[in-house]
């Protein structure tokens, strides 16, 4: 704790060169299977302190992620509408903190998913799924002019950028042949639909991913899958068995208080294919887990066996499968 608060406060001097900084209340907080997380105050001379968020890198997980695109993210989000944290250093190397590293502001909210998927209280469970439909809305109508660094699919390429992405890792990562996901592959290939609109997709918009203060959100959190594409994706994503609020807010609900905020047209069919990727992606998340702990590169126990989730996800996909067309 005293390396990285030396660190922590050498790396910050460099960033605030014009004044004197103190640290206060440095403590690790929960940051996910591939970040460790901090939390601390900054003052800065005369300036009201600073609550701020520390992710570090912690090495091999479920993803392989890009810190410096998903800082340049938040920070492109600043003053736009999408509740986002404020995205403020960046250690892309870790060459002064000793892992790649970003600092954000610390946000008021709490994240507890068990909470929100309880029965009660249902008025305001209720109440944060239509602000989580509107602010996937807000987040589509993001303007996508300074996020050139996320690539430039086109409505016609956007669901076969996603596809190429997943089968990739996919490929790299899997410890046997697994025939069921190189099916499923095939399949996404030759159903691939064009999007309505090209937008910021989050990636991992669900329940658990975002701070919430009463019935408000305050920021949604965990920006290491976005991307541009198809904004349906998030929409699929968000209904997945793991993490649906369908409890509180069905699907239909969600998707016309989504369009009635601002959201594009959802088709049914887009809606299914994305639904169908989601299950072949989060197979591909399971596999890349498990084998960052199968090679040694991480010893995180929680990773080990997380190859027995890609089983439920190949059954969900073949339970939605549309009947092939008659000839």
């Amino acid at each position: 704790m005293t390396d990285l608060l030396t660190r922590l406060a050498a790396f910050l001097q460099r960033q605030i060169s014009n004044a004197d900084i103190k640290i206060d209340n440095l403590m690790p907080v929960s940051g996910g299977n591939a970040r460790k997380a901090w939390s601390f105050d900054l003052a800065t001379g005369g300036q009201p302190t600073q609550a701020c968020i520390m992710l570090m890198q912690a090495g091999a997980g479920q993803l392989e992620s890009d810190l410096a695109a998903e800082f340049k993210v938040i920070s492109a989000l600043r003053n736009s509408g999408v509740p986002a944290p404020q995205a403020l250093w960046i250690d892309e190397d870790g060459g002064s903190l000793g892992a790649p590293t970003i600092i954000m502001e610390r946000v008021t909210g709490v994240t507890d998913i068990l909470a929100l998927r309880a029965p009660e209280p249902a008025q305001r469970n209720r109440a944060i799924a239509l602000a989580f439909a509107e602010a996937a809305a807000k987040l589509h109508n993001a303007d996508i002019g300074k996020l050139g660094f996320l690539g430039s699919p086109t409505r016609e390429t956007a669901a076969a950028g996603q596809i190429a992405l997943w089968e990739a890792q996919f490929l790299k990562h899997r410890m046997e042949p697994h025939p069921a996901l190189a099916f499923a592959f095939q399949w996404l290939k030759t159903h691939k639909p064009v999007a309505e609109r090209v937008s910021l997709v989050h990636g991992d918009y669900r329940f658990g991913n975002f701070l919430y203060d009463g019935d408000r959100i305050t920021a949604l959190l965990d920006w290491e899958m976005a991307h541009l594409g198809d904004p349906v994706e998030d929409i699929a994503w968000a209904y997945r068995s793991l993490w649906t609020p369908e409890m509180h807010l069905s699907l239909d609900e969600f998707v016309a208080h989504y369009t009635v905020s601002g959201g594009p047209a959802v088709k049914p069919d887009t809606l299914l294919f994305y639904r169908l990727f989601g299950e072949v992606k989060h197979a591909v998340i399971s596999l890349t887990a498990a084998r960052s702990f199968a090679d040694g590169r991480t010893n995180n126990l929680r990773l080990a066996d997380r190859m027995t989730l890609a089983l439920p996800c190949i059954r969900q996909f073949f339970e939605w499968l549309p009947e092939p067309s008659a000839p």
